[in-house]
Parts: structure tokens; sequence; C-alpha cells
């Protein structure tokens, strides 16, 4: 007997079964490949933005110093004390020493003294011998944090000049040539028409020198006013102290009872600071 079809043996029936026409053929599996190195534009892309980070933080340190760094100061003042015997501390002087350690420190802050100079009040001022150097009270510097206590440290050694200045005008012989004084301190005024200067004149300002006693003169008017103040400048000279500023201190003390003779006094010193020498008087520390 012949067999037409022989019955598949083995595994040749399941292996017909999967490789029939429903089966797909599996693809082959994809070798893998290494990443790609980002471009040059790209890694441009992600440093940039932390650059530019970097730059404004700098930039806002940068402004945050200059914030924090205190105003510089740049004012010229002087600095006139009278060592005449109504300087002393006593019923009739206006105590010259309290007057400088009660205004001096106050005088420097609130004008924002710079540049300080001194002069003093004697009996012939413009020839006296006493001196001390001047002062730059807001020097520069590196470490602006500690330019406050600077400052206040300066002032204090402003305070110890003046009173060294003081000192050695009352070992001299006895006088108060006020105008001598102002004049000394004058040659210390900033150059220019419009240089601003600020000085502080610790004196009762009772002009008493060889050739001028302000207590003899008559005062009593207008016309009398007038012409001994031609007279004191035209012996004495006038002040260049156009502009400047002066805040006196104890002025006027020797007349402080008696309100007549007090207000031919002001008048007098009123016309020859302001109508003459062109000054502007100030009461903020008398």
């Amino acid at each position: 007997m012949t067999v037409d079809n022989p019955a598949p043996q083995g595994n040749a029936a399941q292996d017909t079964a999967v490789q029939g026409p429903a089966a797909r053929p599996r693809p082959a599996p994809r070798r893998a490949t290494a990443p790609r190195p980002a471009s040059r534009r790209a890694t441009a892309r992600r440093v940039l933005p932390a650059a530019l980070v970097l730059a404004l933080a700098a930039a806002g340190t940068a402004c945050d110093a200059m914030s924090n760094e205190p105003e510089r100061y740049s004012q010229a003042c002087g600095v006139v004390v009278d060592g005449s015997g109504s300087a002393l501390d006593t019923k009739t002087g206006f105590d010259a020493e309290a007057k400088l350690k009660a205004r001096l420190d106050t005088f420097l802050k609130d004008r924002k003294c710079r540049k300080t100079s001194f002069a003093p009040i004697t009996k012939v001022s413009m020839a006296s011998k006493c001196q001390v150097s001047p002062l730059d009270l807001d020097p520069d510097g590196s470490k602006t944090s500690d330019r406050d206590r600077t400052r206040k440290a300066l002032r204090a050694v402003a305070l110890s000049s003046a009173l060294k200045l003081l000192h050695c005008a009352q070992k001299q012989e006895p006088g108060s040539d006020v105008l001598g004084g102002l004049s000394r301190i004058a040659l210390t005024k900033p150059s220019g028409d419009d240089a601003s200067f600020d000085v502080l004149v610790v004196s009762d300002f009772d002009q008493g020198d060889p050739d001028f006693r302000l207590g003899r003169q008559d005062l009593s008017t207008d016309a009398s006013r007038e012409k001994t103040a031609d007279g004191f400048l035209k012996s004495h000279g006038k002040p260049e102290l156009s502009g400047a500023d002066i805040y006196p201190v104890g002025y006027g003390m020797k007349y402080h009872t008696d309100t007549s003779r007090y207000e031919q006094f002001n008048a007098f010193w009123t016309e020859v600071l302001e109508g003459r020498v062109k000054a502007h008087v100030h009461t903020d520390y008398r």
C-alpha cells in the first residue's frame, strides 16, 4: 500500500505552524550607539545665562558697595580762638575752653568740614607765634566701613589742636585783635569768588588791641558807627572773607545784661562783617 501523505515526524509540525503565512519575521536587533556630543552652540546657550548671572551679581555687589559708601566731605573750614583775658572762666568771661568743647565737634560735623585751618586771637593776631597745622578730617582710605570712625577720631584731634592754640594765645600779652584773627584765617580761604568757607569764631568780639579799643568808641548812632568802621578798617585792613559764612560763639557776652549797649555793639559788627567785609554771619552756635 502506498502512503501518499505521510505524517510529519518529530517537531516538524510545530515548525510548520510557526512558519505559516500569519507569522512575521522578527527585526534584527539595532546596535547601541554612543550619545552624540552637544554642539558648541547648544553649550554656549547653556553657559551664557550662567555668565550673565555672575556679571549681574558682581554689578549688584559693586552698586551695594557704592551705596554704602558715606558721602565724602569737601567743605573748607576755619577755627578762630580768642585767648584774651575775657576768654577765661570768670564772671565777666565767656570761657573759651568750655565753648570749644561744647561747640567745635558739632560745628565740624554739621558743616561737613574736611580741610580745617586754625588761627588765634591775641594782642596782635597776624604776628602771633601761636599756630597749629591744618587738618584733613576726611582723608582718602580703602576701608570705607571705618570712615565715620576715622572722622570722629580726627574731630577729636581738631579739638585738641584748637585747645593747644587757645592755651598758647592765653600766654601772650593781654589783648584781643579780633579783626586780625579773622584776617589770619582768611589766608586759608579757598581761591575763587564762589569758593565756600565756614568759620567758627570762639570770641566775645570785644576788640581791644594797642590801636583800637571798641569799648571807647561812640557807637550810639548809625553815622558814628559808620565813621568808626571806616577808621577801624583803614587802620587794621579788611579780611578777605567775602562770601564766607561766620559762626560766632560767645559773641557779645560782655553785654548780655546791657541790652542797649549790646544793640550798639551788634550793629557795629554787622556793619563791619556784613556791610564791609561782605561775609554772612550766623547764630547757629552762639
